[in-house]
């Protein structure tokens, strides 16, 4: 997992890779308002959907993880709180989709950290990492951001 802010970027670079160093230059060199949903930056391998998810409690929201995707998630407006959790065996997956949909979803997940985002701030998980996205500590926020997906292909060279 990384957590940074758009503008520093370029400073911490060294620790993204090609591929996520890549997606962020697309998404800065897009205008947020031109976005509709789905952009194919480089077809199925790397592509960005913008999000206007409102935010909701971390008790009513799922976490998840990806086998094949890598995500960004960049705050374009408003606040929110992101979980994050290793692997455990008292985590409890709710519905199971990696085969078919490259998505895990779960419940309740051992030892939750949690970060806050604002405008600019980014955070990337790589597969395989749980997060818990669009939570909020005490209120609905509308948000809208960027999720950046990058297949694991790419991620390897």
């Amino acid at each position: 997992m990384i957590i940074d802010t758009i503008r520093y970027r370029r400073d911490h670079q060294y620790q993204y890779g090609e591929a996520v160093c890549r997606a962020l230059e697309y998404v800065i060199n897009l205008n947020p308002n031109d976005i509709q949903s789905t952009v194919e930056l480089e077809g199925k391998n790397m592509y960005l959907m913008k999000q206007k998810p409102t935010t909701k409690l971390f008790e009513e929201q799922l976490a998840e993880a990806h086998a094949c995707y890598a995500d960004i998630h960049l705050v374009l407006a408003g606040e929110e709180w992101q979980g994050f959790a290793s692997h455990s065996n008292k985590n409890q997956a709710v519905e199971d989709q990696l085969e078919q949909r490259d998505y895990i979803l779960f419940q309740h997940v051992e030892n939750e950290g949690r970060i806050r985002l604002l405008p600019g701030d980014f955070t990337v998980y790589w597969p395989g990492e749980i997060h818990r996205p669009n939570c909020h500590l005490a209120e609905s926020v509308h948000l809208v951001k960027i999720v950046v997906k990058i297949h694991r292909d790419l991620l390897e060279n």
